[in-house]
């Protein structure tokens, strides 16, 4: 798929990512947006992403399996995962 034709629900991670993490405004990220690298990366954002996908999503995910993701599509594609098995 190419980024311009991202399918409907990885779009609604990344606003959901925009939501939970202070200080990003919304509708400014893409799936391929590398979201370790942001200013707002710290330990709080991991925390809060970590708890958006749980009460979103209903998957437990944990901080090494989110250092094994670069970008936001790769945390989507580990959410889909986790929730498919």
């Amino acid at each position: 798929m190419t980024e311009n034709a991202q399918s409907p629900d990885v779009d609604q991670f990344v606003r959901f990512y925009e939501d939970a993490i202070e200080g990003i405004e919304p509708n400014s990220l893409e799936p391929s947006t590398k979201y370790h690298e942001m200013a707002q990366w710290d330990s709080l954002a991991l925390l809060c992403l970590i708890a958006m996908i749980d009460c979103e999503y209903e998957v437990q995910i944990a901080g090494a399996d989110l250092r094994a993701c670069d970008t936001l599509q790769d945390v989507y594609d580990l959410v889909s995962a986790k929730k498919a098995s």
